[in-house]
């Protein structure tokens, strides 16, 4: 009888302690690097060995740092606490940390109280389908749902100002997304390989797209930018094979180079005239284009710039450019015509390499540019060369090679 009442003494004070274990909040400190290069004491409270948050004691703040799953063998829900108490005190969570989900690959859903005004932590969390955001978050911060390949849909709140760099790279099912108005700016890589991103939502308060932002973004179809976008970053839109058309708004004042670089549906680009320099293959690979409207504000076209669009078959260059870098319409093999305005001095090497379908250029400059190897590759004898002094190419040791020169009508 007492050897059974002593094993149900044992088996109930084990059961004490593991509770007694389970709510226990311990106190710690370590040191750590602050954003200015210098290290700082940081205070940490453990709770049950499973959550960790750094405090302030003197803002009674915490930030959720890291998470090692519930305990209970279903780490499938993550429910941040709005608060964390602490011999007597309470400190209100306003923050995610790098590491709170832990990249735990349960993890389906994650419910985040008012009161969180930034986001981290969540990259590789591939479960996750999932997130609810309140409207207190003002910022997402870099990686923050880097690989969530779950992930379908999210709904950004109306404060939010500040996406990170690549917060949502390669979430491969996230289909459509709204940027609210309160986004000045979208960091690279936000939504690099957002394979399913059929349509997304830019407002007139966004002024710069960062770098590879839409990168290999196949399912995306069509984008408004709204008047407002200043600038658009290196790669942005690079790969989007079903992006067919696409408007630029008259505030773009700055394209980078491979901007649109592989949109291979992409059918006709019109330049806005706040835009001054057409960059280094930015619309390289476009293989549906067949049509380009420059505006005069144009002055330089940069090397590739129109390099293999398979589909243009007339290009009219605008008429205040004064030269053409090298390979800017290479490999263009259906381009059959060429308008050059008359401050062309020059046609850089390989401009209009392997433009085997052409049969006519429209020249008004009356002396002839230089073209040593622009048209490399091209057969000059089908070429009719339309010219405003004849005589003047005929002397010309590279323009009198071409089929015809006849004087412009």
């Amino acid at each position: 009888m007492m050897k059974k009442l002593f094993a149900f003494l044992t088996i109930a004070l084990s059961i004490m302690q593991l509770y007694a274990q389970q709510t226990e909040i311990r106190r710690s400190e370590y040191r750590s690097m602050d954003d200015d290069g210098h290290f700082i004491t940081v205070a940490q409270l453990e709770v049950d060995g499973r959550y960790f948050y750094d405090i302030d004691d003197n803002t009674h703040t915490a930030i959720f740092k890291r998470w090692y799953g519930n305990g209970t063998g279903d780490d499938s829900e993550l429910i941040v606490p709005s608060a964390i108490e602490y011999n007597g005190v309470t400190y209100r969570i306003v923050a995610l940390g790098d590491d709170v989900g832990n990249q735990n690959e349960k993890l389906e859903k994650v419910i985040i109280p008012e009161g969180v005004t930034r986001i981290k932590g969540f990259a590789y969390c591939y479960g996750l389908k999932s997130i609810t955001i309140p409207s207190s978050v003002k910022e997402i911060g870099s990686n923050a749902f880097r690989d969530c390949i779950e992930l379908e849909n999210i709904v950004l709140p109306a404060g939010l100002s500040t996406i990170g760099y690549r917060a949502f790279y390669n979430c491969v099912k996230l289909k459509s997304i709204v940027i609210p108005s309160s986004v000045a700016r979208i960091e690279s890589g936000v939504f690099h390989n957002c394979q399913q991103l059929s349509s997304i939502t830019i407002p007139s308060t966004v002024s710069e797209i960062g770098e590879e932002v839409f990168c290999n973004c196949v399912s995306l179809k069509t984008i408004n930018l709204n008047e407002g976008l200043i600038s658009i970053g290196k790669w942005a839109f690079s790969y989007c094979t079903a992006l067919d058309s696409i408007f630029l708004p008259n505030s773009l004042k700055e394209l980078a180079p491979h901007a649109f670089y592989g949109c291979t549906s992409l059918r006709s680009v019109k330049l806005p005239e706040s835009l001054k320099v057409v960059p280094d293959a930015a619309f390289m690979k476009c293989g549906a284009l067949t049509c380009i409207e420059f505006p005069k504000s144009i002055y330089k076209i940069e090397s590739s710039a129109f390099r293999e669009c398979t589909s243009l078959k007339k290009v009219e260059l605008p008429r205040n450019l004064t030269a053409l870098n090298g390979s800017v319409f290479q490999n263009c093999s259906s381009l059959v015509e060429i308008v050059v305005p008359e401050g062309v001095t020059k046609i850089g090497y390989g401009s209009f390499g392997g433009c085997n379908s052409l049969t006519d250029i429209y020249c008004y400059s009356e002396m002839p540019p230089a073209i040593d190897g622009a048209f490399n590759g091209v057969p000059l004898e089908q070429v009719t060369v339309h010219v405003p002094v004849v005589k003047k190419y005929k002397k010309d040791i590279l323009w009198k090679e071409f089929g015809k020169l006849v004087p412009i009508q």
